[in-house]
């Protein structure tokens, strides 16, 4: 399978020397938050985005197979007033487009905080609002690049009610009805919630992306799941990326041999 790694691993000074591991390991995809390679305004050069995704490929051979903390630093709520939604959803589609100018084909939806749904609010707009963003992402595909709007379930651990688990995700897939939203599969949700891969047989088609994580973004752990999940995802004709994600251990000074550890252990299992 395809093999990525999310840079929200490791600081920017580190990026050398974790790009080495990933050559050396078979990962073809650099997974981004887009605030981590443009800290101001992130969406806002489009021409710049595509010559940093350029000298990506042109220099490390690597693609960008997905985006996440796409509302880093956004104080809107999905389930605020219908301006804030409005703000939301046009700063997203600027995102679509960043995701179109650096050939990406992913865009992670978790945003917790920003989409708690507070008591006696309208959930149809949830929907509403993922319907217009899947539509938007669809009509930015082009036959080289399908754009994917991936909702991740989020657990309560997170600090929302919304969209908890991965069977919760696929219902609102159904329910929004657009082939630009699909699910980001977050293996730590699945491990958090106790969830039996009987979730997601029969809709492995409806996944555009997997996140291999633990709760709280820790340090992954060797799993018997992990092997039940790569068959599964086989046998369902899953074509997208594998991709580690792991918070950042500033202060870990073991970090670099942590992260190889991991590579190679992820290599092993869906390589």
């Amino acid at each position: 399978m395809k093999l990525s790694i999310s840079n929200i691993a490791w600081s920017e000074n580190e990026d050398e020397q974790v790009y080495a591991l990933m050559k050396k390991y078979g990962f073809t995809g650099l997974e981004i938050a887009p605030t981590r390679i443009f800290p101001s305004e992130p969406y806002g050069d489009l021409d710049r985005v595509r010559e940093w995704a350029k000298s990506l490929e042109n220099g490390y051979g690597f693609v960008i197979p997905s985006m996440q903390s796409i509302w880093f630093g956004r104080q809107e709520k999905l389930f605020g007033s219908s301006k804030e939604r409005e703000i939301l959803s046009d700063y997203t589609k600027k995102a679509v487009d960043f995701a179109s100018a650096a050939g990406c084909s992913n865009l992670v939806f978790g945003c917790p905080r920003n989409r708690a749904l507070p008591e006696g609010a309208d959930r149809n707009a949830g929907r509403e609002f993922f319907h217009e963003l899947g539509e938007y992402a669809l009509s930015k595909s082009t036959d080289k690049n399908r754009i994917f709007i991936g909702m991740e379930a989020n657990p309560p651990i997170y600090n929302t009610n919304y969209i908890n688990t991965t069977a919760e995700a696929f219902e609102l897939i159904r329910e929004v009805e657009s082939d630009g939203f699909k699910l980001n599969l977050d293996v730590g949700t699945m491990i958090e919630n106790h969830e039996e891969l009987s979730v997601i047989e029969g809709k492995i088609h409806k996944i555009s992306h997997v996140h291999i994580s633990e709760p709280h973004l820790k340090v992954i752990e060797k799993r018997t799941f992990h092997k039940e999940l790569k068959c599964c995802l086989e046998e369902g004709g899953y074509d997208g990326f594998i991709s580690i994600e792991m918070g950042n251990q500033p202060d870990n000074k073991d970090k670099l041999k942590v992260l190889e550890y991991t590579m190679a252990y992820v290599r092993e299992i869906f390589g």
